[in-house]
């Protein structure tokens, strides 16, 4: 069985607006077949008052020891496949006669590996039976269980062992208070972050550009944005200048409530301070502009990131797309999807069927937008079987409008070999087309396929091919289809005609 322990990063990644907060806290980890690369996990472990129980240091927790990597390893595994039956007795009976397993130290490499490799349930089973191995929890134990309850989204819990651990009078570090913020905030619970943040002060630390905006985003994500923004404004000017991540989250907060003209302003004040604007930031701004039935003024965005030496990427051209075909802005729309063709990024292509879609409705005024249309719909079918019903419809319509029936009747025949059921108005449409160009044999075998796939033609078409096959003389297949009809339910205005003999003559050369 594989080791359970992939590379993660989510522990202590996610802590704020996608800082690199812990870029100095941790290294990643990475159980492989061979070794370990973990996080060096940069905690302060000096407690307030001197303790009798020897406290573990950052060097003691250091996977990068050879010796280490593999019994972390080794022990991990097989706790891990244990734990598939429960088994916790066994688990505990395996760490008993690990002898290498005696101090706390090793039981935090132990913890922090189960952590970072989401066996939640099993790091606590460890913690809870910590005293049977006659240890007590040092200040490194107690930072790395709330992080713990944090992955396991119990917040509570996790605020009660920050509370136990600064009641022993141990001093977590400012890292493991900035994890407990964020996880709080993206709970939207503010005011218990905000709790956190005065405890982390009272217990020494200054507070963190990375932990306020963790409140920022807080703030912003439960709509409280003039509070966020008052804030940021508070920032400027002390010892906790806002960065880029500190004016996005607001940006995001004030985009959200239609109020994105001041998060552009937010935007020409990061750019007047110096800070180089970052692809998420104007993403947001995009993102708002749409929102508010805008989306040219997001299509803008995206000159202003070029003169700004920000690349738009593929979320950007996507977002403006999106925008241009919510409100109906087809022509802009295609011009940013040609750009996106241009620059070789990935179209979503539930997007392209939309832009499809809708230049079709268009190409009936503007016949020139028929082929753009077709275009899309090709480049759609080269992303293999993603074209979805509804679009093949339109598509065929649209070509017969068009009076493109040799597309038409070729991408009928293949929407049926994909397994879809058109409706019966798709297969009336190609079969009058055809008929009007005098391409009786390829009606008729729209009509069988129709037949095939359990569809009923109506009673125009029956019309349209028995008129055809009467002015051709084919009398034996006019009458047959007729026969069809009545058998379908379906009563033609137009009969077959018979010759002069009163009987029909079969047409043994033609498809009937």
């Amino acid at each position: 069985m594989p080791s359970s322990i992939a590379t993660c990063y989510h522990v202590l990644q996610s802590c704020t607006l996608n800082t690199p907060l812990f870029t100095d806290i941790v290294t990643k980890i990475n159980i492989s077949t061979a070794s370990i690369r973990a996080r060096k996990i940069s905690l302060s472990l000096s407690a307030t008052y001197p303790s009798p129980i020897t406290q573990t240091t950052t060097n003691d927790l250091n996977f990068e020891d050879r010796a280490t990597r593999f019994r972390i390893k080794g022990l991990v595994h097989r706790i891990t496949t244990l734990s598939s039956s429960n088994s916790k007795t066994q688990m505990l009976q395996i760490l008993e006669k690990d002898p290498e397993f005696q101090t706390i130290s090793d039981f935090n490499l132990l913890l922090m590996a189960l952590v970072i490799a989401q066996e939640l349930d099993i790091c606590l089973s460890i913690f809870a039976k910590l005293p049977s191995f006659q240890l007590v929890p040092d200040c490194c134990t107690h930072s790395i269980m709330i992080r713990c309850h944090c992955e396991k989204n119990d917040m509570d819990e996790a605020k009660r062992a920050l509370d136990t651990a600064l009641g022993k009078g141990f001093r977590p570090d400012a890292a493991t208070f900035t994890v407990l913020i964020n996880s709080l905030c993206k709970r939207g619970r503010v005011n218990k972050a905000r709790e956190v943040f005065e405890a982390m002060g009272r217990n020494g630390y200054k507070g963190s550009v990375q932990a306020k905006n963790c409140l920022l985003k807080g703030l912003s994500y439960v709509g409280k944005v003039d509070e966020a923004l008052e804030m940021l404004m508070g920032m400027k000017g002390t010892s906790l200048e806002p960065d880029v991540y500190s004016y996005t989250a607001v940006m995001d907060g004030l985009c959200k409530v239609g109020r994105s003209g001041e998060a552009m302003e937010l935007l020409d004040e990061v750019v007047g301070m110096g800070l180089v604007p970052s692809v998420v930031m104007f993403n947001t701004l995009i993102q708002g502009y749409s929102r508010e039935g805008r989306p040219m003024e997001g299509a803008a965005v995206l000159e202003l990131m070029k003169e700004h030496e920000c690349v738009p990427d593929c979320v950007s051209h996507n977002t403006v797309l999106h925008g241009l075909l919510k409100w109906n802005e087809v022509l802009a729309a295609l011009g940013v999807y040609k750009e996106m063709v241009g620059l070789g990024l990935k179209v979503d292509v539930r997007l392209m069927g939309t832009l499809a879609r809708r230049l079709c409705k268009r190409s009936r005024r503007k016949n020139s937008l028929l082929q753009d249309a077709y275009d899309v719909f090709e480049k759609m079918k080269e992303r293999g079987p993603v074209v979805d019903q509804r679009t093949f419809e339109v598509m065929i319509q649209a070509l017969c409008v068009g009076k493109r029936f040799d597309q038409a009747f070729a991408t009928l025949n293949e929407m049926v070999r994909l397994g879809y059921s058109p409706e019966a108005i798709t297969f009336d449409k190609v079969i009058l087309g055809l008929c009007a160009r005098g391409r009786v044999d390829d009606a008729v075998s729209t009509m069988v396929l129709l037949h095939a796939s359990g569809g009923i033609p109506s009673k125009i078409s029956y019309d349209m091919l028995i008129k055809e096959l009467n002015e051709e003389g084919r009398l034996f297949c006019a009458r047959n289809l007729f026969g069809s009809a009545l058998k379908l339910g379906v009563v033609p205005n137009r009969e077959p005609r018979l010759n002069v003999m009163g009987w029909e003559e079969p047409q043994v050369t033609r498809i009937c």
